[in-house]
């Protein structure tokens, strides 16, 4: 056992050495399109900054029976669409709809688990396999899709 161990120690040093000490300094990440920060080189630092993107915060309201979705970087924008689905102890449920970009680069959203008529809402109970997915394009044309998992 110490000798399969030690072996694996090291063809880790090895590893270590050869990426920190041999392989150039200046070698840049892939960022993929559904990242939220990207990649900047200032000398030999990198530092995080903001894509050309939109930046989706995705939260559970306190009492778990709605999320809130904040949007952000909206300007970069012509079009956001979401869509949230999730299963009952009955039935799958889900919710639908898109922003309305009036050209502000902020927008927050409510999606209830359950339904509301008249002022009286019936939330939904043993809510299982929550999804959201965040479909926009940029002024550029490109067209993203971003999906979360939430557990309520």
């Amino acid at each position: 056992m110490n000798r399969i161990t030690f072996r694996h120690g090291v063809k880790a040093l090895i590893f270590l050495f050869l990426f920190v000490v041999i392989l150039p300094k200046d070698l840049e990440a892939k960022v993929l399109p559904q990242a939220q920060k990207g990649i900047q080189k200032s000398g030999t630092a990198t530092k995080a900054v903001k894509t050309a993107g939109i930046v989706v915060s995705p939260k559970l309201r306190s009492d778990r029976r709605a999320l809130i979705i904040n949007f952000s970087n909206l300007q970069n924008a012509t079009a956001v669409s979401y869509l949230l689905t999730y299963k009952t102890s009955t039935q799958d449920e889900g919710a639908m709809g898109s922003l309305n970009l009036d050209g502000s680069a902020t927008a927050r959203n409510e999606l209830l688990f359950g339904t509301c008529s008249k002022n009286v809402c019936r939330y939904h109970t043993g809510i299982k396999d929550a999804k959201l997915d965040i479909s926009y394009t940029l002024k550029n044309g490109k067209k993203y899709l971003k999906k979360y998992k939430i557990k309520v």
